[in-house]
């Protein structure tokens, strides 16, 4: 049987233990980052909800189009095949 270097030495109960120090830590980490990821995504429709009032109260073209229009002062590049 391999033997991990980290874990010579230390008994089963020793390293049950930390695994469970380092498990409730992992813990934490992930309920911080769900609700960073919450905050994140509240902050996105708040945002977006400004901007839909702005440009709808206030007439501003604040996002860009979705389909670019090409502009009609360049003229069209012929391929050659």
């Amino acid at each position: 049987m391999v033997v991990n270097k980290m874990n010579k030495g230390k008994t089963p109960q020793q390293r049950i233990f930390e695994l469970e120090q380092e498990n409730e830590r992992l813990r934490r980490q992930n309920a911080f980052l769900q609700k960073e990821v919450e905050d994140a995504t509240d902050k996105a429709g708040i945002l977006d909800m400004i901007i839909k009032i702005a440009e709808e109260e206030l007439h501003l073209p604040i996002r860009k189009k979705s389909v670019p229009e090409q502009s009609k002062s360049t003229p069209k590049s012929k391929q050659s095949r």
